[in-house]
């Protein structure tokens, strides 16, 4: 069972409210024991701007080791089927990802954001971009997602959904470890299934925050998919 943790930090009364989330997923629930494939923590902000998301592992590992974030803006009105990413990784259950951001850590490291339009997945060419930091002493792979809050308002969407997970380098390579409560999943040579995605909400609120930080309270939830 994983915990989440919701913090609501304001400045000045005229800057926006951030919040932030930090989802603990528990070290040692997967069946290969690789470390640097056991999610830690994934924790969530934003900034009025861009999207901070950051995933801590067990032990990272900068020969290999690959990352996946799915991501559902419209709330499943369109984007891609089952078991339908880009990398072709064995992963059910997350119909309706609009957005697939692959990171690797070997070769110095890398993002791959694609976008599922007209049928098919094919690179980002939006306004949002991503980039990648990666901070070796404390286990943890930190995206920046430039523009993510106000292009997404802009296109009607106030949060999205995500699902963290972590793989292989193969082609049909299974998640091996996913940020729901799935439970453990198989392993190498099994597929794997997502059930639970989280729901994050853009903070920005209008000053002052007192009353915002009130109705903030619990804008970030989990949504499972039968």
């Amino acid at each position: 069972m994983h915990t989440t943790i919701t913090a609501a930090l304001t400045a000045l009364a005229m800057t926006t409210v951030v919040m932030g989330h930090l989802v603990v997923d528990p070290i040692g629930d997967i069946a290969t024991g690789n470390r640097n494939l056991d999610i830690g923590s994934v924790s969530i902000t934003d900034d009025g701007v861009d999207v901070f998301v950051s995933l801590t592992v067990d032990l990272l590992d900068g020969d290999w080791g690959k990352y996946m974030l799915f991501l559902d803006f419209d709330g499943d009105l369109s984007g891609s089927g089952d078991n339908d990413n880009p990398w072709a990784r064995n992963v059910s259950g997350l119909s309706g990802t609009d957005t697939f951001v692959g990171t690797w850590l070997d070769g110095g490291g890398g993002v791959d954001m694609q976008e599922y339009v007209n049928g098919g997945w094919q690179s980002s060419s939006g306004s949002v971009w991503a980039s990648l930091s990666i901070n070796w002493a404390a286990n943890s792979i930190n995206w920046t997602f430039h523009g993510a809050v106000t292009g997404s308002i802009a296109d009607g969407y106030n949060g999205f959904e995500i699902e963290v997970a972590t793989t292989g380098g193969g082609s049909g390579d299974p998640a091996i470890d996913l940020l729901g409560d799935e439970g453990t999943q198989p392993g190498w040579g099994s597929g794997s299934h997502s059930s639970e995605q989280y729901y994050y909400q853009f903070s920005t609120v209008p000053a002052p925050g007192a009353l915002a930080l009130l109705g903030l309270v619990g804008l970030y939830g989990r949504r499972r998919r039968h």
